[in-house]
């Protein structure tokens, strides 16, 4: 496997450093400082040309990056929300806000490290099945019944209750009142009604803290087109 670290400031090395160092039982690892701000015409130039299977993009403040680099490849992108602010709040919430159709699987500071487990926990994701993790004393709860529907329209396979501790488990879904218990691919889930609300904004980034990938609040569309490209990276990039 391939993997493209870029970070938009060599400042950042205390988060870049270990990151790489960890990755590297994943596969090669490349590394560069790219602003999306101040340098766009190189971060176009190596998403392009690396030829990397995954990439992992970070930034603080506006944290612009990782996004930029998901417009620009076909291949998962993680976003790291650098602490430059607001302990990241606002890097973490400029990255897991991505619109639909362009997913970034966002990962704050202090969780930087568990990427590499996660990707080869994800080496061979089956193409047939989700495995995924809910509170089932929760199921009644609406907005569950909803995703888990669209979920299976949109995928196309059929999606399987499993444990948080199971290795299948690909990731969960998690409401307000509760904290992740899967470091994963995770879902955050909330009545719409309930995103006018700032106070939601600070609950979704303390279960980001405590574990897991994030591809936005409520962004059921992110999430599936984000599981196909794991599919995919795991049938191709593994040797």
């Amino acid at each position: 496997m391939k993997i493209q670290v870029l970070f938009g400031s060599a400042n950042d090395e205390r988060v870049y450093g270990p990151l790489c160092r960890s990755l590297e039982k994943c596969g090669e690892v490349k590394m560069e400082v790219a602003s999306a701000h101040r340098n766009p015409d190189r971060v176009h130039e190596i998403v392009k040309g690396c030829g990397a299977d995954v990439f992992v993009a970070g930034a603080g403040l506006a944290a612009h990056l990782p996004g930029v680099v998901a417009s620009l490849t076909d291949k998962p992108v993680f976003g790291i929300a650098v602490n430059g602010a607001f302990a990241g709040l606002d890097s973490f919430l400029s990255i897991v806000q991505m619109p639909k159709g362009v997913p970034v699987m966002a990962v704050t500071e202090e969780n930087a490290g568990s990427i590499a487990d996660l990707l080869l926990r994800w080496k061979n994701l089956p193409s047939d099945k989700i495995y995924l993790h809910w509170n089932r004393n929760l199921e009644s709860y609406s907005p569950i019944q909803k995703a888990l529907d669209e979920i299976q329209t949109q995928s196309g396979v059929e999606i399987i209750w499993t444990a948080a501790q199971e290795d299948r488990c690909v990731g969960e879904i998690v409401s307000p009142w509760e904290l992740p218990k899967v470091n994963g691919l995770n879902l955050f889930l909330c009545e719409k009604e309930q995103l006018t609300s700032s106070n939601l904004a600070l609950d979704f980034f303390a279960k980001a803290r405590h574990a897991g990938a994030w591809v936005g609040a409520n962004n059921i569309g992110n999430f599936v087109l984000q599981w196909k490209k794991l599919v995919e990276t795991g049938k191709s990039a593994w040797n």
